[in-house]
C-alpha cells in the first residue's frame, strides 16, 4: 500500500466518522417533527395532558409535553412533570423480585407459603405465578377505596376470597397477586415495598423522580388527574386512597424516568441478561399453552416488530411504554385523565412506529349522513361464535366484541373505520357488487392481511336511535 493509499483511506474514515454524527442528528431532527405532529394529533392545550420520551440507542432523541397539569388553574404539563403510573408499577415490582433472585434471597419456585405461611393455600402457589398471573389470586374482594390500607390488612382481605382457578392452569390478570408480592418484598428485604424496590430498581436505573407518595403527601411538580362522564365533559375522579394499590399501582413517575425502566431493563450492566429474558418469556399453563405476559411484562408486536412493555390505568391517569428490542427504541407515554382521551396507548404505539421507520397510515375522517351510518349497523362474524357488533347510537357508531366494552368508531374516507382517538387498528368496509356492505376486513395494528369479518345473523344491533 503506498503512501497515498493510506493518506485516502484515512481521510475517508475520518470523513466516516464526522458525518455519521451529522446524520444521526438529522435523523433526530426529522422524528422530532413527527413526534410533534404525533402528540399534537391527539391532544388539546386545554385538557388533559400526555407526557412523553422517546429513546433511540440509549440516546433521548424525543421528550414533550401537551395538554394541562391543572386544567381548573390552566398550568401546562412538562416533559418533567410527576403523574401515577398505575400497572407500569407492575413492571418494577416484577424486576424487584427478580433482583431478589438473582441475589439468592429467594427462587421463582419458592412456594408463597414460604414468606406468608397463614395465608390459605400458599403452599400450591409460586412467586413465579404470582409474577405471571397464572397462581388465581381473586380480585374480588370488598374494601372502601377511600380507606388507607396497610400489608397486613391487604392480605388479609386477599386471603377471605378462594382462588379463581387451580394454580397454574389459567391465566387471568390479578392486581391482588401483585400485591402479595409486595408482601413477600417486605418479608425477605424487611423494607417497606416501595423502599426496596428503590434501593434494588429505581436507584441502579437511575429513574430519580420515581416514588411512592402518601396521599397527604404535597409532591412538587405533580400533575392533577382526570375522568370524564358518558357525554365527555372532563370531571374529578373518585378519590381512591393510594395505598391500596400497593406494588401493584401505586407507584409516580415522569414519562422519562418510564423511558429509562424501559432502558434499564435491556441494560446488562444494571439488570443481568437472564432476568430480562425470564420476564420476556411467555408464561407456559398446566396445558402446554401460553399467555402474552412473563414477568411484570406484556408481550405483543408494533408493525410486526417483537415488543414488550405495559400499560397501567389508576383513577385519574393512564399510561403506557413500550420497547422495541431489534430497533433499540424505547417510549412512554403519561395521561392525566383515565377517560382514554388523550389515549396513552395510541400516542405511544404512534411515536413507536415512527421511531422505527413503520409509521401508521394516516387517516381524512369524512362525516356519513344517518343513511350511511345505516348501512354498517350489524352483526361480523370474526371466527366461530365470536362477532364484532356495530350499533348506532346518538348518532355515533360503536362496536363491540363481547364481552368486552364497546367503542366508538371513528369514520374516514376510502370506507374506513378506526377507534376514534386512536388510528392504530383500521377497519376497511367491503362491499358486494352491489354496493351493499358485505364484510368488515379488520387490519389489526394496521397490517396486512386483513381479517375479513363477514356480514351475518341479522338481530337487534340493526336497531338505531
Amino acid at each position: 500500500m503506498t503512501f497515498r493509499d493510506m493518506t485516502l483511506r484515512t481521510l475517508c474514515f475520518g470523513i466516516a466518522l464526522l458525518t455519521t454524527p451529522v446524520v444521526a442528528q438529522a435523523q433526530t431532527a426529522s422524528f422530532a417533527v413527527q413526534a410533534d405532529q404525533i402528540v399534537n394529533r391527539f391532544t388539546t392545550p386545554t385538557g388533559p395532558s400526555a407526557s412523553v420520551a422517546v429513546y433511540r440507542d440509549g440516546k433521548l432523541i424525543y421528550q414533550g409535553a401537551r395538554g394541562e397539569a391543572s386544567i381548573e388553574l390552566h398550568v401546562p404539563a412538562k416533559a418533567e412533570s410527576i403523574y401515577r403510573i398505575g400497572s407500569i408499577t407492575k413492571t418494577v415490582t416484577a424486576a424487584t423480585v427478580l433482583t431478589l433472585v438473582h441475589d439468592g434471597k429467594l427462587a421463582l419456585t419458592d412456594p408463597l407459603s414460604k414468606f406468608l405461611p397463614d395465608y390459605p393455600g400458599a403452599s400450591g402457589i409460586t412467586i413465579a405465578q404470582l409474577l405471571s398471573h397464572t397462581a388465581g389470586v381473586s380480585d374480588e374482594w370488598n374494601a372502601d377505596p377511600a380507606q388507607p390500607l396497610d400489608t397486613k390488612t391487604l392480605v388479609s382481605l386477599i386471603a377471605k376470597q378462594p382462588l379463581d382457578f387451580k394454580p397454574g392452569s389459567e391465566w387471568r390478570y390479578s392486581n391482588s397477586g401483585y400485591m402479595l408480592l409486595g408482601a413477600v418484598i417486605e418479608k425477605v428485604t424487611g423494607k417497606p415495598w416501595f423502599e426496596a424496590e428503590h434501593d434494588l430498581v429505581l436507584a441502579p436505573f437511575g429513574m430519580t423522580h420515581t416514588a411512592y407518595y402518601a396521599d397527604d403527601a404535597v409532591v412538587e411538580g405533580s400533575v392533577r388527574g382526570y375522568s370524564a362522564d358518558a357525554s365527555g365533559k372532563v370531571t374529578q375522579p373518585a378519590f381512591v386512597s393510594i395505598s391500596g394499590p400497593m406494588a401493584a399501582g401505586a407507584l409516580a413517575s415522569t414519562a422519562d424516568d418510564i423511558a429509562k425502566l424501559a432502558e434499564g431493563l435491556g441494560n446488562g450492566r444494571v439488570f443481568p441478561v437472564d432476568l430480562l429474558k425470564a420476564m420476556t418469556t411467555p408464561a407456559t399453563l398446566t396445558d402446554g399453552s401460553t399467555a402474552p405476559y412473563g414477568y411484570g411484562l406484556m408481550l405483543s408486536t408494533v408493525r410486526g416488530e417483537p415488543a414488550y412493555g405495559h400499560n397501567g390505568g389508576i383513577e385519574g391517569f393512564s399510561s403506557q411504554f413500550f420497547v422495541i428490542p431489534k430497533a433499540h427504541v424505547a417510549v412512554a407515554v403519561l395521561v392525566n385523565s383515565d377517560a382514554g382521551t388523550p389515549s396513552a396507548r395510541a400516542i405511544a404505539l404512534q411515536l413507536a412506529a415512527s421511531a422505527i421507520g413503520k409509521p401508521y397510515r394516516t387517516f381524512v375522517d369524512e362525516k356519513l349522513s344517518d343513511t350511511a351510518m345505516r348501512t354498517l349497523v350489524g352483526t361480523y362474524r370474526i371466527q366461530g361464535d365470536s362477532v364484532h357488533t356495530i350499533t348506532l347510537d346518538g348518532g355515533q357508531l360503536y362496536i363491540q366484541r363481547a364481552p368486552g366494552p364497546k367503542r366508538r368508531l371513528a369514520t374516514a374516507k376510502g370506507d374506513v373505520l378506526y377507534y376514534a382517538g386512536e388510528a392504530t387498528d383500521y377497519i376497511h368496509v367491503g362491499k358486494d357488487k352491489a354496493g351493499k356492505v358485505s364484510a368488515l376486513e379488520f387490519y389489526s395494528d394496521g397490517m396486512a392481511p386483513a381479517r375479513v369479518e363477514p356480514r351475518c345473523c341479522e338481530d337487534k344491533a340493526t336497531q338505531h336511535r
